[in-house]
């Protein structure tokens, strides 16, 4: 098949549109690094280690070696004993997305696979977003929050996401750059059940033309 990654700002519905991609696909799915419930918690210590101070950044790795262990791990894909738990550092999730990969394709959901996997051409790279107006108000409905604390938790969850981005992966460029991803949906405005369609219809085209790619090749060899 192939692997999907979706890259989704606070608001947009990726927990949600995610799992039912890759349950029309009939992949596993990844969950994201970073959980909406534990950005508060990352979002400082992300946000100061970019600084050149060395405390900051020996701080922020033993953050993320723990937190990182928290959305758990994904069906499909076996891991070692060591790589199990809260401790999971990005070492070992990025080479896990990639034996994912390897192993006929997940959907992820964050965990920055929009770079780990970038060169890889069995691929299909998507980002949900919306204008921050927009995404606030989703979540207002979506998780029945007042305004005040979905716009707390939308720059909160936006800032530790960008963060981890730049800290991990700084020569990337921005996260936000429409040229990282084949396709790019604003699910406040398209109904969730219409972006799930699209994608998945999108990413079945894309990995059919791989496969006969692939077939003629092997006919010409």
């Amino acid at each position: 098949m192939g692997t999907v990654t979706i890259a989704a700002t606070y608001g947009c519905a990726g927990s949600v549109i995610g799992p039912a991609v890759a349950e029309r696909l009939g992949l596993p799915f990844v969950d994201r690094a970073i959980p909406a419930s534990l950005a508060e918690r990352i979002s400082g210590p992300l946000a100061a280690a970019l600084a050149d101070d060395t405390e900051s950044r020996t701080a922020l790795g033993r953050l993320l070696n723990s937190t990182l262990g928290y959305s758990g791990l994904f069906v499909g894909v076996p891991m070692a004993e060591v790589e199990r738990g809260i401790v999971l550092d990005v070492a070992h999730t990025e080479a896990a997305l990639r034996r994912a990969a390897d192993a006929g394709g997940a959907v992820i959901l964050g965990r920055a696979g929009v770079f780990v996997l970038k060169d890889r051409p069995d691929c299909f790279h998507v980002r949900l977003d919306a204008t921050v107006e927009a995404r606030r108000r989703a979540a207002m409905t979506h998780e029945l929050l007042s305004y005040k604390n979905a716009a707390i938790k939308q720059q909160e969850t936006d800032r530790a996401r960008r963060a981890y981005i730049a800290h991990f992966h700084p020569r990337a460029g921005a996260w936000e750059d429409p040229r990282h991803y084949h396709m790019v949906l604003d699910s406040t405005a398209i109904p969730i059940d219409t972006c799930v369609e699209i994608i998945t219809r999108a990413a079945q085209d894309v990995f059919a033309k791989l496969a006969a790619s692939k077939r003629r090749r092997e006919v010409g060899s």
